[in-house]
């Protein structure tokens, strides 16, 4: 089964009253070969080093970080 077919089911399962957020926890939970790393493309030099320091970042100040749900609501999202 491919991711398509995965999520369709996981959507047929789900509550009509399920709201974005509850869908995207579960997609989440799926696992499947679907994404190989190998047929990702390859970042750039510069995506890399933004990656880096992010990391970096996050190391330093790993209390600063926000789980999803919050990060979506400070961009507006509702749940």
């Amino acid at each position: 089964m491919g991711a398509r077919e995965a999520i369709r089911e996981l959507l047929d399962r789900m509550p009509d009253d399920c709201n974005l957020v509850d869908v995207i926890d579960e997609i989440m939970k799926l696992d499947g070969p679907w994404l190989d790393e190998a047929d990702l493309p390859r970042l750039t030099q510069t995506q890399r080093d933004a990656l880096d320091e992010s990391v970096a970042h996050h190391k330093q100040h790993p209390e600063r970080a926000l789980p999803w749900r919050e990060a979506l609501r400070s961009t507006g999202h509702r749940e």
